[in-house]
């Protein structure tokens, strides 16, 4: 639903010398899409007005329109691999068979390697590529796999829940699942953020903390905010997993079920509906009381 791509330096160059092209491919990125561009590497956008030569002063004004839209929502990769005598593809390849972008997008693919779409193939009719949500069982394979492309390149996270518990095992496994993508190998470092927020719990701040720490990774540090409705105003209820590249929203929620038919659908947030939910759980900007001080959590 939320992907990273991979964009060809060159193809981006050519794409500005048509203004309807430029328009089209322009409305494919960002986060209401669902697709995020790369910053691969991290001279990318010099890479691509390397590329530009010769337009017109129109294409150069929209080529520095469209570099300026890419950047909104540009996933920004650490560490990467990069050899100066490969092309760019040819590196980008190697840095997919590293760290999987969800595609690479170049302006051919004459060897047909796995992993890189063509200009043709970024079609709407394409589910795979284009799909708004998705129904998944409510198991903890399914779950992760939905959101596991928006866990990798996330810089934070907030999760959404009233009921969400480390003690219920319901809630359990999949958090735990959530926070281990977070603790492993990224390919933007660790993140700088990670909340949960939820409803009042009728627990200590001790039995709490005991609990998070059974499952948060070491390295990981969360910060737990409990919060209650104010009367006549937004309801504490919907269920969210919103990040700084976007949001998803479970209709049901973020806890498994024994039920092995079980599904729950999940939905990428529009831009108006993910900027009102992050300002609502936003502690600055929240829409709801504070139900108790924030308990942050360091995994041991």
């Amino acid at each position: 639903m939320i992907g990273e791509y991979a964009l060809e330096p060159e193809m981006i160059a050519a794409w500005c010398t048509d203004h309807y092209k430029c328009k089209y491919f322009r409305e494919k990125f960002g986060t209401t899409q669902g697709r995020l561009p790369s910053r691969y590497p991290k001279k990318w956008e010099r890479k691509v007005w390397d590329a530009f030569a010769g337009g017109s002063d129109m294409d150069k004004t929209r080529l520095t329109e469209l570099l300026v839209r890419l950047g909104e929502t540009m996933v920004k990769r650490k560490d990467i691999t990069w050899d100066e005598n490969s092309t760019w593809l040819e590196n980008a390849v190697r840095e997919h068979g590293r760290y999987p972008f969800s595609a690479i997008l170049a302006r051919n693919n004459i060897k047909n390697i796995s992993g890189i779409l063509c200009e043709a193939d970024l079609d709407d009719s394409s589910p795979e590529y284009s799909s708004h949500g998705k129904s998944v069982r409510r198991n903890v394979p399914e779950m992760v796999e939905a959101v596991k492309s928006i866990l990798l390149c996330c810089r934070w996270v907030k999760f959404v829940d009233p009921y969400i518990s480390p003690s219920r095992p319901d809630y359990r496994p999949s958090l735990e699942a959530f926070l281990k993508i977070l603790a492993g190998e990224r390919p933007v470092g660790l993140p700088s953020s990670i909340e949960i927020h939820t409803g009042l719990h009728a627990a200590t701040e001790t039995f709490l903390q005991e609990k998070y720490i059974q499952i948060i990774p070491a390295g990981l540090r969360v910060t737990l905010y409990q919060w209650v409705a104010i009367p006549n105003e937004q309801e504490l209820h919907n269920r969210y997993i919103l990040t700084d590249i976007g949001g998803v929203a479970f209709l049901h929620g973020l806890d498994t079920s024994r039920e092995n038919n079980s599904k729950d659908d999940i939905f990428r947030l529009a831009r108006n509906q993910y900027d009102l939910r992050c300002e609502q759980y936003s502690p600055e900007k929240s829409a709801f009381a504070q139900a108790a001080e924030p308990i942050i959590i360091t995994g041991t």
